[in-house]
């Protein structure tokens, strides 16, 4: 007979991603017993899909030293002069930090990306040199009988460090001969590596209950206080009751039908699992929890390059993230009229010209849009799951001159072939005059290729068979519109009152904090909102056994 799961915890997490799991391994070193649910098969959550990356601001390893006062102005002038709640940043970045530290001493092996400057603002005010991006590597046999259960990257090649691919010392042969070696490892970095990191500190080492497969469906109240969940199962509808709290990390909406509509968006395809659909919106809403607008949305350009990519353990098609492609020479981004409008190398700053509208012409400006090939980029890199010399498939445009490509795509084929001869131009000299294409040390020594001159990032596109392929918005999980928190994660009603025994964080929360981007700050607040919502009710337990038992308390 198998032995029917307890059903009575202190803390449930809904969300088996990095900040259920970070919640719960505090949780348990505070001593409460924890249920985490995860809806999907896997855990990992979005995180093991991402580069893996974490943004810690006050860590001794800065260079030069750090200071939360620095990392706030670093902030402001990302997100220029949008509203933001100013003391949330303040009580965030310093979580940021206690969470990081707090974290490393229970097990995680955050490393600091050597050399690496804030991402993408190394010469903004507060911005550091080094000592802000942090990144996780693990021994894949480590997780044991998790390991199989981790949520594979569809996005990243796994094997390499950050750190061993931003150096730029290594020739491609020698990159390529470090990945055979390190995945016959099973050395898990980038997402995977962070994901695993936290699996393996909370289902193995420290052995915290967690169903897969069950998708919470309801949350369970007794008045106006949260104490418990509906979950649907393979056995079906089980009722688990929280005693102290009900974290809510389940991610954004990227899956959600109606995501490009709340994101004021031409397009919207989510690159993170397909788990990840806004359950916490119903969830949370009928508690009466306020959803208010963050800082999203953020995405990124993506593709459907191969009929054959399916999201990990799903039949679901993939849309694979195009950084690694498109900062490497020999590709352009053009809209519908066949102009550029971006520096293809850095999505960031191509982002805001996909979003604007054509006021005359009552259509989007940039979208849709074509990432534009040569022969010379299909023989020397990859794209996406296709090895540098493959054939394309067919669904990928391709013609011997540009005004075919043109005709194919239905593009205007002058504008096309005018705006691929001067990009050409601007390629020979090794200077994108237009938009400065390659500027950015960060993005010729993370995404280019080094060995290619002048430019790392900027190489003509001159060599047929010439390729076109559509380009998707490619959401990285961060969306506009989440549950209104405070400082500790607990979540809030419109008018600011708590619903009590309730939490949340990261994708799940809005980030009215920061209405910007910052390469790894997200992964980093998930973390810091979990480890907050913890304390927050470990110091309710000790509050309620002090009640109870006149001051004195068995609990640590």
């Amino acid at each position: 007979m198998v032995d029917q799961p307890d059903t009575e915890f202190d803390v449930i997490c809904i969300g088996g991603g990095l900040g259920g799991l970070a919640a719960a391994i505090c949780a348990t070193d505070h001593g409460l017993t924890v249920l985490v649910l995860e809806r999907s098969a896997f855990v990992g959550g979005g995180a093991a899909y991402s580069g893996g990356l974490c943004w810690v601001p006050g860590l001794e390893e800065s260079d030069p030293p750090d200071t939360l006062e620095a990392a706030e102005a670093y902030l402001g002038y990302v997100q220029g002069n949008r509203t933001y709640d100013p003391d949330l940043r303040r009580s965030t970045l310093q979580a940021s930090r206690d969470a990081v530290r707090y974290f490393r001493d229970a097990g995680i092996p955050l490393e600091v990306v050597p050399g690496n400057p804030d991402v993408y603002f190394p010469n903004a005010p507060g911005s550091t040199a080094s000592g802000r991006m942090l990144e996780c590597a693990v021994d894949g046999h480590s997780l044991v009988e998790w390991r199989d259960r981790l949520l594979p990257s569809p996005h990243y090649r796994i094997g390499l460090r950050h750190g061993e691919l931003f150096d730029g010392t290594r020739t491609p042969n020698e990159i390529a001969a470090m990945f055979t070696e390190r995945q016959r490892d099973d050395l898990l970095t980038m997402g995977p590596g962070l994901a695993g990191a936290f699996v393996r500190a909370a289902l193995v080492d420290r052995e915290v209950t967690c169903l897969t497969q069950h998708r919470a469906t309801q949350l369970v109240a007794q008045g106006t206080r949260i104490t418990g969940v509906e979950a649907l199962g393979p056995e079906g509808v089980a009722t688990f009751t929280a005693r102290l709290g009900v974290l809510i990390s389940t991610g954004g909406y990227g899956w959600s039908p109606a995501a490009s509509d709340l994101e004021g968006l031409p397009d919207f395809v989510e690159a993170g699992p397909p788990s990840i659909s806004g359950d916490h919106l119903g969830l949370a809403e009928s508690a009466g929890a306020g959803i208010v607008r963050g800082g999203g949305p953020q995405f990124s350009m993506g593709a459907h390059i191969s009929p054959d990519d399916k999201h990990p353990g799903t039949d679901v098609p993939l849309c694979t993230q195009l950084f690694d492609v498109m900062g490497m020479p020999h590709n352009l981004v053009v809209n519908q009229s066949g102009r550029r409008f971006g520096d293809e190398s850095y999505y960031v700053g191509i982002n805001e010209a996909l979003k604007r509208w054509d006021a005359v012409n009552k259509r989007w400006e940039n979208f849709p849009c074509y990432l534009i090939l040569d022969d010379q980029f299909r023989r020397s890199y990859r794209l996406g799951s296709l090895p540098a010399g493959a054939t394309y498939p067919s669904h990928i445009a391709r013609a011997d001159d540009m005004r075919s490509l043109a005709e194919q795509i239905n593009v205007d084929p002058p504008t096309l072939c005018a705006t691929v001869e001067r990009f050409n131009a601007h390629a020979e000299r090794g200077e994108d005059l237009d938009f400065g294409r390659g500027a950015l040390q960060f993005v010729r020594r993370r995404y280019g290729d080094l060995s290619h001159a002048p430019n790392a990032n900027l190489g003509t596109v001159s060599e047929p068979p010439f390729y076109a392929l559509p380009l998707r918005l490619l959401g990285t999980g961060m969306c506009t519109f989440g549950l209104q928190t405070d400082e500790a994660g607990r979540v809030l009603r419109r008018d600011g009152t708590r619903v009590a025994g309730l939490y949340a964080t990261g994708n799940a929360a809005a980030t009215t904090e920061f209405r910007g981007y910052v390469t790894g700050y997200a992964n980093t607040r998930n973390i810091a909102m979990a480890y907050q919502a913890a304390n927050a009710m470990s110091a309710e337990s000790l509050q309620a056994c002090g009640r109870q038992k006149g001051g004195n308390c068995d609990k640590p």
